[in-house]
């Protein structure tokens, strides 16, 4: 293989690994995972797959004369990060593709302190076995809450973790006078 080939072809997968970033950011909003377990692993496995790849498309000359402004070990290490990451933020996404029942049920929420463009978060232990979740307030439409009460969540659920689908507030009932 002309060495140019090669360049166009490490060119293209590495535009195609930047690329695939972006829906992997989509496809993952409002999944959860239960634990870190299956991700890690998945995660490892594709950082070393995408290292292994560039380090074989772009194995170093035997030419001395060539300067290299990075060495095998940091380009390597350099890949396999940013497929790590690529791989991991796929491997978030996986409940959403993989959910095979939906769950609807309450659940007590407390209102916390949110990220910087989340001013109000809603924090609560999730139905489907996720753990507690955190997650924006106004991304579910939930702009005055209360500091605890009762919401009803809408998920899918899956061996993998947790697609939330819907989040409501549940309107606490005023207990009436009797006169």
């Amino acid at each position: 293989m002309l060495a140019r080939h090669k360049a166009i072809l490490g060119l293209s997968l590495l535009f195609l690994l930047l690329l695939s970033i972006y829906p992997a950011f989509l496809f993952a909003r409002d999944c959860y995972a239960p634990s870190l377990f299956p991700r890690f692993y998945i995660a490892l496995a594709g950082g070393v797959i995408v290292a292994t790849l560039f380090a074989v498309l772009d194995f170093p000359k035997s030419d001395t004369s060539s300067k290299r402004r990075i060495d095998p070990v940091g380009q390597f290490i350099c890949f396999a990060l940013f497929g790590a990451f690529t791989t991991w933020t796929w491997a978030t996404a996986m409940p959403r593709f993989t959910a095979d029942h939906v769950v609807t049920a309450q659940a007590a929420f407390e209102k916390v302190r949110g990220a910087k463009s989340c001013h109000t978060a809603v924090q609560f232990v999730d139905p489907g076995g996720a753990g507690t979740i955190k997650t924006c307030a106004s991304l579910w439409n939930l702009p005055s809450l209360p500091e605890h009460g009762t919401i009803s969540v809408t998920e899918k659920v899956s061996t993998l973790g947790v697609y939330l689908v819907k989040i409501d507030l549940v309107t606490p009932q005023v207990p009436t006078e009797r006169q």
